[in-house]
């Protein structure tokens, strides 16, 4: 039988993991900036295989970065 916990999470453990989840959400953020602008670079120097390659896969940090923000929910 498991024991159901009657505490709550100290406010200060509760504010740190928040703290941290904004802060990897960020770092993403920053990184999906990047890998958009280097795209767009592609695509105005008329690389459209170059701009392909900068997309593949983004969709996965996008999703990353959507569940670390539904967890402050």
């Amino acid at each position: 039988m498991t024991e159901t916990n009657l505490h709550p999470w100290p406010h200060d453990l509760d504010k740190a993991l928040r703290v941290r989840i904004i802060a990897r959400a960020t770092e993403i953020n920053g990184k999906l900036l990047a890998r958009l602008a280097t795209v767009a670079d592609d695509l105005d120097a008329g690389g459209h295989l170059a701009a392909l390659g900068g997309l593949d896969g983004i969709e996965r940090q996008i999703e990353t970065m959507r569940a670390f923000l539904l967890l402050l929910r």
